[in-house]
């Protein structure tokens, strides 16, 4: 069972928030970005990407039965009626992993970074296979491996997990860092360096910079 909760306390922690209908939120135990999919005591992030907007199903999400909503603050004139409790941020996608970076210090896990030009996801699945004899273990699931997936990597991960083998991609500068100071992993394996995205990363040199978490 999963005990990690999102406080309160965490939530005023969320740098830029304000907090809406304060004395209406109880400890949350879900995140979710997908307004199709609103777990029981999940939390609601608005996130804006180049073909979706989560603020354009804020209505239904609360319909859903989420707990609290996360939107942009320029958003906020878009809830009126809305009781539930209403957090407003700068960026919602920064607020992901914000919310990310809080989960992931009240797990006891140890967690394993995979990066690398290739070769992450079958090194990824060797490694689960490997644990998985002796461990509870979580995985990246998909290609869910950038600044958004890897923050929810990191929420699909619980107390019962003994182990989190989590992959790391990039195709421009500060992706890895990004990411890397959120999943905080304690062991971090790169798999190797090829030319590989080199019309934002120049060369080998820069694939290497980037890739060394």
């Amino acid at each position: 069972m999963n005990n990690i909760k999102i406080t309160l306390e965490d939530l005023f922690n969320l740098p830029g928030a304000i907090i809406y209908n304060p004395d209406n939120y109880k400890p949350v135990s879900s995140v979710s970005i997908d307004s199709r999919n609103i777990p029981s005591n999940a939390i609601f992030i608005a996130i804006k990407g180049k073909k979706f907007n989560g603020h354009m199903f804020i209505n239904d999400v609360v319909k859903k039965g989420a707990k609290a909503i996360i939107i942009d603050k320029s958003k906020l004139n878009k809830t009126k009626g809305i009781r539930i409790p209403i957090i407003t941020v700068p960026d919602t996608t920064i607020a992901l992993g914000n919310i990310a970076c809080l989960w992931r210090k009240k797990l006891n896990t140890k967690i394993i970074a995979i990066t690398g030009s290739a070769g992450k996801t079958s090194t990824k699945e060797i490694l689960v296979q490997l644990l998985e004899e002796k461990f509870i273990v979580n995985k990246t699931l998909g290609n869910n491996n950038n600044h958004i997936g890897v923050p929810l990597t990191i929420l699909n991960t619980n107390k019962k997990h003994d182990v989190l083998v989590a992959e790391l991609g990039t195709n421009h500068f500060g992706e890895i860092s990004y990411s890397a100071n959120i999943i905080q992993p304690d062991y971090a394996l790169i798999t190797n360096i090829s030319d590989s995205h080199l019309e934002f990363l120049g060369d080998r040199n820069g694939v290497l910079k980037e890739n060394g978490l």
